[in-house]
């Protein structure tokens, strides 16, 4: 990691892990500015966890966190709203989740709503799931049917086939149903999609047909 990144890191650890001032606040803005600031955000709640040997507490924080203000959308657009008094969003933030998760996690959602960048909450959620999934060595695969096909022969034969040719992983399956593919299915492994949906081969035969009309 270059000097710059680990500068940008380092900075983020100190501000999660005491309060917040003005003065910081203006520095701290300068340094984040896009969305790769939710990997940085999450990185360094990650290097913060594994220092103090609360990953998984932390995760279990921020799923807290996602079930109780991400997942309703009146409690989100309270605090993302910039129109409201930010003392108020701060009073309310404590009162919800002052006992019920830890410091550094309840310092982290204040640091982004002080900010007016709450809005990243999600991804800097998934960002910490992935570095948590590479802490484990674990390797999420995503499978998508058209119909519940979890407990069958060829699902079951599928899993084995991925299990074999990902061996060096903890593998966990996700499975999810999509009438919309039609038939067949599709697999996501981290970043890369493997689509053998009867979807996708209509597609590409109605694309063929046009070409040849």
């Amino acid at each position: 990691m270059d000097s710059i990144a680990e500068n940008i890191l380092s900075d983020l650890k100190k501000e999660v892990l005491k309060e917040v001032t003005k003065e910081k606040a203006s520095r701290f803005s300068r340094i984040v500015k896009n969305e790769s600031s939710a990997k940085n955000y999450a990185k360094a709640m990650f290097d913060i966890a594994s220092d103090m040997g609360k990953i998984e507490s932390i995760k279990s924080d921020l799923n807290v966190v996602y079930s109780s203000l991400l997942v309703d959308s009146d409690i989100y657009d309270f605090f993302k709203s910039s129109f409201i008094d930010g003392h108020l969003r701060m009073r309310i933030l404590k009162k919800i989740y002052a006992d019920k998760i830890l410091e550094e996690t309840f310092n982290l959602i204040a640091i982004l709503i002080e900010r007016d960048i709450i809005n990243i909450l999600f991804a800097v959620i998934v960002e910490y799931e992935n570095l948590c999934n590479e802490y484990y060595n674990i390797i999420i695969v995503k499978i998508t049917t058209a119909s519940n096909m979890t407990d069958t022969e060829d699902m079951n034969k599928l899993k084995d086939h991925i299990t074999n040719m990902i061996s060096d992983k903890d593998i966990h399956f996700t499975f999810n149903i999509d009438e919309n593919i039609i038939g067949g299915v599709v697999i996501e492994i981290e970043d890369v999609v493997y689509d053998y949906s009867v979807r996708r081969l209509l597609t590409e035969l109605k694309s063929s047909i046009s070409e040849i009309n």
